[in-house]
């Protein structure tokens, strides 16, 4: 059975008389898990190049559900506890004219290679059909099936859906998130995912964001775990941002507080 479970990607698609625009975003995160055996110390950063400039759609973080700009991409994280792992990933994306769309990427889990390459079709701007194989060293390569879809409602409102599978239909994900522009410079948005799977156990998450303006919000989310997520956004100008979460769990006694810096040039 190939199974995997995808975090599929939710971002947000529309056009503002405000937007501002960016070719490169980059994000650093430090956060401290406190375990029952011990805490958990993880660092990451990673950034992404557009070559063509990518725009807001009111909120200074919030971009098009369906990405369509040429990128390449890099990305490191080291987590410490009783030793220390390391994970190393650089890849990219190429969106022809015709609407031809291919990728790649490679990542060092510890010495264990791991190769991603998909190809797609952009059919249109709000729909978006690609082919996927996972290639992990000494392992054959599992096979996925991407769709996405953008469905523009009144002005920049819109609801986005997304869905994956693997070639043997064993786990299935199916994404969503809803934008709406609420008037005088705030907004909401509202995410799920459900994954089921045919040999494990099913798994869903629900999310929400409240825009108090275009750069500074508030959120929170919840999975079938019942861990707990809150926390707070704030761009101090244009180009600098910082985060702040934190998430609990009261059955696994697991809490986690993550601080974040990001960058948008």
């Amino acid at each position: 059975m190939k199974f995997k479970y995808l975090a599929l990607p939710l971002m947000i698609c529309s056009a503002t008389v405000s937007a501002e625009e960016y070719t490169s975003i980059s994000e650093a995160n430090y956060s401290e898990a406190e375990k029952s055996f011990g805490d958990v110390d993880q660092f990451d950063i990673g950034t992404t190049y557009f070559f063509a400039p990518k725009e807001t759609m009111g909120p200074l973080k919030e971009f098009e559900y369906i990405n369509k700009t040429s990128n390449l991409f890099a990305g490191y994280s080291y987590q410490d506890y009783d030793g220390d792992a390391d994970i190393l990933a650089v890849g990219g994306e190429y969106f022809a004219a015709n609407g031809l769309v291919v990728g790649g990427s490679v990542a060092d889990f510890e010495g264990d290679n791991r190769y991603r390459a998909s190809v797609g079709y952009l059919f249109s701007p709000n729909f978006l059909l690609s082919l996927e194989s996972e290639k992990w060293e000494d392992r054959d390569a599992d096979y996925f099936v991407n769709a996405s879809y953008n469905h523009q409602l009144s002005g920049n409102d819109y609801i986005g859906f997304s869905f994956s599978t693997d070639d043997n239909f064993d786990s299935r994900t199916l994404s969503s998130k809803f934008f709406k522009e609420l008037g005088g410079e705030t907004w909401f948005t509202a995410n799920a995912s459900y994954t089921a799977n045919d040999d494990f156990e099913d798994i869903w998450l629900v999310g929400t964001e409240y825009y108090f303006s275009k750069a500074t919000s508030i959120f929170a989310n919840y999975n079938k775990e019942e861990t707990l997520g809150l926390g707070v956004s704030h761009f101090f100008n244009r180009n600098i941002a910082g985060n702040i979460a934190y998430t609990t769990n009261s059955d696994t006694d697991v809490d986690t507080f993550l601080l974040g810096v990001t960058v948008q040039l």
